[in-house]
């Protein structure tokens, strides 16, 4: 299998749906896991996520990767939630913070169901060509263009993401490999040089964040792309 820009080329039942319907089933799934709360509840939410990647045949990477980029944010919200959450029962207290099962158990049910929601959204890019996608949440919207609603940007900013955003990813992993070569392992290092090291990297990814959309700005004036006062997308080619 292939990967290009989060789609991966496989034959399954997820690939050959329509987008618009995918998009629809994202949305009833993420409503249901983000209201499963008992821990069956959850576990069945795990299973029938478990079983939409088995179906999709996208391989079990896939996901996991995605799920592993957020380890840090997620062990952050966990965090958060096991020392603010309550105060009842606390296992130890510093000041505000209080350290309670009640808050634990409340951290890991937020972190099971982000990471739920994650694996989902990842399914959709990888069994949806970006411009099906784009298709999808054009055909999905249009009947809100009746009351105004700008659908053709939406579409549009739909697209854009999908294949911009995995290209600002390799670009900062790029970077920080380059300066890991340069400078050594940075998680070796303290505390306050790590966050040092990770604080400069900041300038270089905006700059190249900045300089992408500016180079698609430039393709697209280039192609003649344009959005009518309706809202309606036109392409051409300067003549």
């Amino acid at each position: 299998m292939r990967t290009l820009a989060g789609y991966v080329w496989a034959d399954s039942p997820l690939h050959r749906m329509r987008a618009e319907a995918k998009l629809a089933g994202l949305l009833v799934c993420a409503v249901l896991v983000v209201l499963a709360s008992s821990p069956l509840e959850l576990l069945a939410a795990c299973a029938g996520v478990a079983a939409l990647v088995t179906l999709a045949r996208v391989g079990w990477q896939v996901a996991g990767r995605a799920a592993w980029s957020l380890r840090w944010f997620l062990l952050l919200v966990l965090a958060m939630n096991a020392l603010l959450f309550s105060s009842a029962d606390a296992i130890f207290s510093l000041g505000p913070l209080h350290l309670s099962p009640e808050g634990v158990v409340q951290g890991l049910r937020v972190v099971v169901r982000t990471l739920l929601v994650v694996v989902l959204g990842t399914l959709l890019t990888a069994t949806t060509r970006p411009q099906e996608l784009v298709e999808g949440v054009r055909r999905a919207l249009s009947p809100l263009g009746r009351l105004g609603v700008p659908v053709e940007a939406a579409a549009l900013a739909v697209g854009v993401t999908v294949q911009f955003v995995p290209t600002l990813l390799r670009e900062s992993y790029q970077l920080m490999r380059a300066q890991s070569i340069r400078c050594g392992n940075v998680a070796s290092r303290g505390i306050m040089r790590r966050a040092v090291s990770y604080v400069r990297l900041l300038v270089p990814i905006f700059v190249s964040t900045v300089r992408r959309a500016d180079e698609l700005s430039v393709a697209m004036e280039a192609r003649g792309y344009r959005l009518s006062p309706q809202g309606e997308a036109a392409r051409g080619r300067r003549s």
